[in-house]
């Protein structure tokens, strides 16, 4: 996204939903080009076995590392607030995934909240296990996949961002009914161990994309913004349809 609002990109891919409206509220011209949500969802809150945390109330007085303003952050909040556990007596470590691994692993925070792969990686290098799981647990869903692009960039090629559009809808397609190929090339390039892989194609994950001219999936995205914005993790409100492609 900064790339892209700095103008040295002209596209953003697959991010998460959250930090991108942060960073729309924040003053980027940044514009959503397409939309992706994937099922079954496997975000999740996970505590190293032994640690005593084995539910969400067990949270309390600990310490878990989020990513700010994204999707381990809320999902924690969601989590906290199902249960009846005030966020204040819970530490939120505002920490990256790369420093949330190691802090994990050497007992600096008690828990993670985190999406695949790190979450289903930590799980099994670190002998972890889940206390609440976004597809499991969560009521609605309140965080998807996002591709942006500068305002004036998509008033300015908009054949071209449907065209790419028509390309990754067609690439959902096949890994939607391609799973243990598909999984097969992600772990290539992610390098993560043959469990893992098993654990994805058994899930046979299904990926739909959605145009940003669908208006049920522009309100799901509202009320998503709207409950965030309700529980302080964006700052400020923020309405979605201003911040749309004209494709």
């Amino acid at each position: 996204m900064q790339a892209v609002t700095g103008g040295t990109a002209d596209f953003s891919f697959g991010g998460s939903t959250t930090p991108a409206l942060a960073a729309i509220i924040a003053g980027s011209p940044l514009v959503f080009s397409l939309f992706l949500n994937y099922t079954p969802r496997t975000t999740a809150i996970i505590a190293k076995d032994g640690s005593g945390i084995d539910k969400v109330t067990d949270l309390v007085g600990k310490s878990v590392a989020v990513n700010r303003s994204g999707l381990g952050e809320f999902l924690l909040v969601a989590a906290l607030e199902k249960h009846g556990v005030d966020r204040s007596k819970v530490n939120f470590v505002y920490l990256n995934p790369p420093d949330a691994a190691p802090a994990l692993a050497s007992g600096k925070v008690d828990a993670w909240s985190m999406w695949s792969p790190g979450v289903d990686i930590a799980r099994l290098e670190y002998k972890a296990h889940d206390i609440f799981q976004e597809e499991r647990d969560l009521d609605f869903q309140i965080d998807f996949t996002s591709y942006l692009t500068r305002r004036r960039f998509a008033q300015e090629n908009p054949a071209l961002i449907r065209a790419l559009n028509a390309a990754f809808t067609a690439e959902a397609a096949w890994a939607s009914a391609n799973t243990v190929e598909a999984e097969t090339i992600v772990q290539a390039k992610a390098g993560y161990r043959d469990e893992i892989r098993d654990g994805y194609i058994a899930l046979k994950r299904q990926y739909r994309l959605y145009p940003v001219s669908d208006a049920a999936f522009v309100g799901d995205l509202q009320k998503a913004a709207d409950w965030l914005v309700a529980r302080r993790i964006l700052p400020e409100p923020v309405r979605v349809a201003d911040h749309l492609a004209a494709l």
